[in-house]
């Protein structure tokens, strides 16, 4: 009957298997044998603590046997029971020297342990039992994949694998290998063919998982993240990744359900709290959200980290969650947190006294309450520089982050060039640069060069990088009504038609061409020569493509673009090369091209500067009534007005600015100079 339980042990069929151990164990209760594969069984039907306690009844029945402590440390180390694991395997060691199976589990918990020493020192003396043994040589090459040696190990595992088709260590460690290289697609084959040999093993299937999403094939992810859960249904980390999953895919029922078994995995967790309210808040129930929240800060008064999400949640709803931060203080008088959202609240209304004596009781309850940082620290950037920047050296030492980092650079440059330091301005700016966001990559300018065809009719809009145009987009949206087409930033099928924010190369099919210019704007329900359509990009291939449309361009100096783009960013969200020298080549190749056009066409071509409209706001509204043939002109007053960053700052520096840091960026500038005197801006 052995042979029958083995026989469907390696056929997959564990159920059969377990019955037939169990008509074993039936007609000789006192059969270690029978115990033996009863364990076996039920380890592979995932009744692990069954297959624990039967295991031991072998033991007890047959203890000079080394091969069931063997098999039970395979157990436990399984369960990631490290300790007890060891135990069993040194004992089977006791009972024979020249357990290669003890030496084998010995050295995966060395390598579990991070004990390299340890684990050679095993390897040697597995080898001296048997050093071509298809489990020493995967012993071997996990040991050279912990020094770091991932070609010589995937040598050995591919040489394992090939002699052992259906091994299911040698497949696993193949898979994770390829994975440690970079090289996903090669880690799901193997992972595939692993679990499909065992498919009752969580560790392998969460193996498989991380390479499907590096591959970023999210079909076979789901299915995957399904067959695990199904094995382990409290599994925190599939849950969170299949909840995100199935918000991606808007899945939102599917993603509700999740957040909710979330929960009960992790009761009052922060994380689940926030996954399940944010789920019901995307299926449109904002009370069933708000209700989720209430009942964790009802529980647990004490715990800010409620109270936080209760508090996002609540301005995410209604853009005002200041009866809630006084209920906060109420229940919490001395929370740092709660003061903190208070000071953040006030500041975004514009009360800056008020922000500021709260992130002042804030930062006396804690330093660690970083919104409150810089609350504070924009406080003493407005008013006291020099505090600002001893601020921001111990800001500085506890930035880890990127993020962090850059952010800390670039207040270090505001501050300093509040106080007149542009050389010390200048060197924060450059090494904030080095530190590159995630934003949209720089499109190619592409030449007049195969062109699919002309005819659109119609206004466009065109800004350099670094010229605020918001002011601009905000007087014209009363006069222009449903004509502006100023979305460019939102994801819409008809804003998809190749003169956006990425550029596809001239000659392929995702191309802008003036057929889907005008495809794209007619889905808006406009017709194309009513359109006044604000693009991104300028170059001459676009030019060319939309020939027969009029371009009004909204410019600023070339050089005061380069440095507020630098430090303030850019409407278009393009993402300032790390090199300040290839910024301002790309910058140079959009306003040639404006100058070009100006020059040569197609286009007639508006030229308005907008380097000044807190002192020109009058001209640029005629200007811009002329441009776009309207019967008003845009509001002077709300054209002059400048939209203020977090704690009245500006969002970018005055006109001329730029000459405060000819020495700093001199290389820079000397690239857009000519293009600047082209367009009528002076020398220096």
């Amino acid at each position: 009957m052995s042979e029958q339980i083995l026989a469907a042990l390696r056929d997959g069929n564990a159920a059969e298997a377990l019955s037939l151990a169990e008509a074993q164990l039936a007609e000789h209760p006192q059969s270690a044998e029978g115990q033996y594969w009863k364990a076996l069984a039920l380890q592979s039907l995932g009744r692990k603590d069954e297959a624990l306690a039967a295991i031991d009844a072998a033991i007890a029945l047959a203890p000079e046997r080394g091969d069931f402590p063997m098999t039970r440390s395979v157990m436990l180390l399984g369960e990631r029971d490290l300790a007890q694991a060891q135990s069993g395997l040194m004992d089977a060691l006791a009972l024979n020297p020249n357990a290669l199976e003890a030496y084998i589990g010995l050295i995966h918990i060395a390598l579990g342990q991070n004990n390299l020493a340890e684990a050679k020192r095993l390897l040697r003396l597995a080898e001296r039992v048997d050093d071509a043994d298809v489990d020493v040589l995967l012993a071997k090459g996990a040991v050279l994949q912990a020094e770091g040696d991932l070609d010589a190990a995937l040598a050995l595992f591919t040489r394992v694998s090939e002699q052992r088709p259906d091994s299911v260590l040698a497949l696993s460690c193949l898979g994770n290998a390829y994975l440690q290289k970079g090289m996903p697609a090669f880690a799901v084959q193997a992972l595939n063919r692993a679990s499909t040999l065992a498919p009752t093993q969580p560790g392998l299937l969460r193996a498989l998982i991380q390479a499907l999403l590096a591959e970023n094939d999210l079909d076979a992810l789901a299915e995957a993240l399904d067959r695990l859960l199904a094995l382990v249904a409290d599994d925190r980390d599939a849950l969170q990744l299949r909840l995100q999953l199935r918000l991606h895919r808007d899945d939102v029922t599917g993603a509700l359900a999740d957040a909710e078994a979330l929960l009960v995995a992790a009761p009052g967790d922060v994380g689940a709290l926030n996954h399940l309210s944010q789920a019901h808040l995307r299926l449109g129930n904002a009370d069933a959200a708000r209700a989720v929240l209430d009942a964790a800060v009802s529980a647990a008064p004490e715990q800010d980290a409620y109270w936080q999400l209760r508090c996002a949640l609540e301005d995410g709803i209604t853009g005002d969650n200041k009866a809630l931060i006084d209920r906060w203080l109420a229940a919490r008088p001395n929370s740092g947190a709660a003061l903190e959202a208070l000071a953040v609240h006030a500041e975004a209304r514009g009360d800056l006294t008020a922000a500021t004596a709260a992130a002042e009781a804030a930062l006396a309850v804690s330093e660690a309450h970083p919104m409150a940082q810089f609350v504070k620290l924009r406080q003493e950037v407005r008013d006291n520089p020099e505090a600002a920047l001893d601020r921001l050296a111990l800001l500085a030492q506890r930035a880890r982050s990127p993020e962090a980092q850059r952010m800390v650079l670039a207040w270090i440059g505001l501050a300093s060039d509040r106080l007149g330091r542009y050389t010390e301005a200048a060197d924060a700016f450059t090494r904030m640069a080095q530190i590159v966001p995630p934003l949209k990559a720089l499109p190619t300018p592409y030449p007049a060069r195969e062109v699919p065809e002309t005819g659109a009719e119609g206004r466009l809009l065109w800004a350099p990088v670094g010229a605020r145009i918001e002011p601009v987009l905000n007087a014209l949206a009363p006069v222009l009504g449903t004509r502006l087409l100023a979305d460019r930033n939102q994801p819409s099928a008809a804003r998809d038609d190749g003169f956006g924010a990425f550029r596809a190369e001239p000659g392929s099919d995702a191309a802008g061409s003036a057929f889907s210019w005008r495809t794209g704007v007619q889905a808006l329900g406009l017709q194309p020569a009513d359109a006044v359509d604000w693009l991104p990009q300028w170059d001459a291939y676009t030019a060319a493509a939309l020939a027969g449309t009029e371009l009004t361009a909204l410019i600023i100096d070339p050089r005061d673009a380069l440095i507020n783009w630098l430090v303030f960013g850019s409407a278009q969200s393009y993402v300032f090369h790390p090199k300040i020298k290839q910024s301002a080549k790309w910058l140079a190749a959009g306003y040639h091209a404006l100058a070009d056009t100006l020059e040569h066409g197609p286009q007639k071509v508006h030229v308005v500067r907008i380097d000044a409209p807190e002192t020109d706001a009058a001209d640029i509204a005629a200007q811009l009534q002329a441009a776009l043939a309207t019967d008003t002109a845009p509001d002077a007053a709300l054209l002059a007005k400048p939209i203020l960053a977090l704690g009245g700052m500006p969002n970018r520096f005055p006109a001329g600015h730029w000459r405060n840091y000819r020495d700093g960026f001199a290389e820079a500038f000397e690239l857009l100079t000519p293009v600047a005197v082209r367009l009528g801006y002076p020398q220096d």
